[in-house]
C-alpha cells in the first residue's frame, strides 16, 4: 500500500467528507461510521501507520511551535479516518 501526504488543494473532497465527522472531541457520533475504532477490527498494517502517524506528529511539533495550530487527520485511500490528533484546544484548522 502507498501512503502519501494530501494537500486540501488537490484532495478537497476527502478534507471535507474528514471535516464532516470531527468535533473537538472527536467523531461525530451520529454520522454513519465508515469503520469500528477498534484494535479487534483494525488492521497490523493500519495499527503500524497511526503509530508511526503519532510519532510523526510528535516530532514535528517539537521541532515547529506552529504547528500546534494544526489538526491533523490520518485517512485511507477513501477518506476514511483512522486517527485523528489535536495538538491545542484554542483552534480547529485543517
Amino acid at each position: 500500500m502507498k501512503y502519501e501526504v494530501i494537500k486540501y488543494d488537490t484532495h478537497k473532497h476527502l478534507f471535507d467528507e474528514a471535516w464532516r465527522r470531527c468535533t473537538r472531541r472527536g467523531l461525530h457520533q451520529d454520522a454513519k461510521p465508515f469503520m469500528f475504532v477498534s484494535d479487534f477490527y483494525i488492521s497490523d498494517e493500519k495499527k503500524l501507520l497511526i503509530k508511526a502517524f503519532r510519532k510523526s506528529i510528535h516530532e514535528i511539533s517539537k521541532i515547529n511551535g506552529e504547528f500546534k495550530s494544526y489538526t491533523c487527520l490520518l485517512t485511507d485511500e477513501n477518506g476514511v479516518i483512522i486517527d485523528l490528533i489535536v495538538l491545542t484546544k484554542v483552534v480547529f484548522l485543517i
